[in-house]
């Protein structure tokens, strides 16, 4: 064998290699490139799913804070017409008192107190800033001023105001 056969079975033989080389390192890159671009994919679908929890919580959190807002105004609303009301039987009981028949009223409530509070004692009758009285027997107390009158007249009226929000 001459040596140029010598050195060509050798470039032969190292070309072979470089070959095998070469391939075998392909066949990592393409095997590198594909789990790189599974792994991308699958953190992008994680990330998707993340990104879309995240919505709907902040799409939830949005949703109760306008129901918390409607809320709201609605109470706002309901409370300035119960101030309304309020205001204007405040106004209608004042004018009560100029009534002619107020004195009759009174004497009428009066009967009533000593009837409910006689048996606690000696029945006291007391009257109340802003028109009417308290009357008083021993421990017990019935409080007839035309304030608290309003007031449970109000609170009796709570159902029928109920539906005036419906």
């Amino acid at each position: 064998m001459t040596l140029e056969a010598v050195q060509h079975a050798a470039l032969a033989r190292t070309s072979a290699e470089a070959e095998a080389i070469r391939r075998a390192a392909e066949k990592r890159r393409a095997r590198h490139l594909a789990e790189a671009r599974a792994e991308a994919d699958e953190i992008v679908l994680r990330r998707r799913a993340a990104s879309e929890r995240l919505a709907a919580v902040e799409e939830r959190e949005r949703l109760a804070q306008a129901r918390a807002e409607a809320r709201g105004r609605v109470l706002r609303a309901q409370r300035a017409v119960f101030a309304e009301a309020t205001e204007s039987a405040r106004s209608a009981a004042a004018q009560l008192i100029e009534d002619p028949s107020y004195k009759r009223l009174l004497a009428s409530l009066e009967a009533d107190a000593r009837q409910r509070l006689g048996r606690f004692g000696r029945v006291q009758i007391v009257p109340a800033a802003g028109g009417g009285f308290l009357a008083r027997a021993g421990s017990r107390e019935i409080d007839y001023s035309l304030d608290a009158q309003l007031q449970r007249c109000l609170r009796s009226m709570a159902g029928e105001l109920d539906g005036l929000w419906c």
